[in-house]
């Protein structure tokens, strides 16, 4: 990234995004109500815009209003959360923010915060516990308030990191994101990274070779160089290996006999002393002046 702006470098990542993902027409240009951007972020964290999407119809379908919703028990909401992760826990996020609407407002209707300015807007939202998530305050920006907003979850901060776009938190991530991509772009480009991030930017063995971003992301080129170690390790390795097997005794062990397998060890004799000379016998001096 030294030598070309995140900015700059993001403009290339959509380009080619949108190669391989196409455009679905028209982006839909009608704002979701304050309230359905509520729902729609927590159903939407972590998982597909499909889901989602698929999750707001079934409670239109399905329920009366939001006050059914309301009173209904957990398990009837989690039917309408069919296919995304963690149903239970986004079932209680769902009826106790529209609990917390209804004991303030005796309603479910928060648009009139769309006239507000977005920092008033938000200092009013952020006293409801579903804006915890910065996910689901950076959906109502972008699907309700106007506002420019890129959401991040996990799914989409993961294929981000291997870009090598990372922050230390996700709000300043967001952050970053916001200031590169024009507000026209935001909701396209995070389609984009989704698309990504569900399709060969998985988490786990990614499949860099069919993304189309493989000749500028960082994780996509560091992986290719890394295979290629590999495979020049395992090419050099077996031969080195038949070398060893063909390779002829050494000359000074060629001829050595090895010992035989029936032959009994010999005894080892004592060792032989030199001989001593016999001893010389005296010679008889009485006999030699007889004669």
């Amino acid at each position: 990234m030294a030598t070309q702006s995140k900015a700059q470098f993001l403009t290339d990542v959509y380009t080619l995004l949108r190669r391989r993902y196409k455009p679905k027409g028209e982006q839909d240009s009608a704002r979701l109500s304050v309230l359905k951007a509520v729902v729609y972020g927590i159903c939407h964290e972590d998982t597909t815009r499909e889901n989602a999407n698929q999750a707001l119809s079934r409670f239109k379908d399905g329920y009366f209003d939001w006050n059914e919703v309301r009173v209904s028990d957990i398990d009837e909401i989690r039917e309408s959360l069919a296919g995304i992760p963690d149903p239970e826990e986004r079932a209680k996020r769902i009826r106790k923010f529209l609990r917390q609407l209804f004991n303030r407002t005796y309603g479910f209707n928060l648009d009139a915060l769309v006239k507000k300015p977005l920092k008033e807007a938000l200092k009013v939202l952020q006293t409801y516990e579903a804006f915890a998530s910065d996910y689901v305050t950076a959906t109502v920006i972008q699907q309700a308030l106007g506002g420019h907003a890129i959401p991040v979850d996990h799914e989409t901060h993961r294929a981000l990191e291997r870009l090598g776009i990372t922050e230390a938190t996700i709000p300043e991530l967001r952050a970053v994101l916001e200031r590169a991509v024009p507000k026209n772009r935001g909701a396209e480009f995070l389609d984009l990274i989704e698309d990504l991030a569900n399709d060969t930017c998985v988490a786990v063995d990614p499949d860099c070779p069919r993304c189309e971003l493989r000749k500028i992301c960082p994780y996509a080129l560091a992986r290719k160089e890394q295979d290629a170690a590999a495979r020049s390790a395992a090419k050099t390795r077996p031969s080195k290996e038949r070398e060893k097997e063909i390779e002829p005794p050494s000359p000074a062990h060629a001829h050595e006999p090895g010992p035989s397998p029936t032959a009994s060890p010999k005894k080892s004799s004592p060792p032989r002393t030199a001989k001593e000379p016999p001893p010389v016998k005296p010679s008889p001096r009485g006999k030699q002046g007889s004669k």
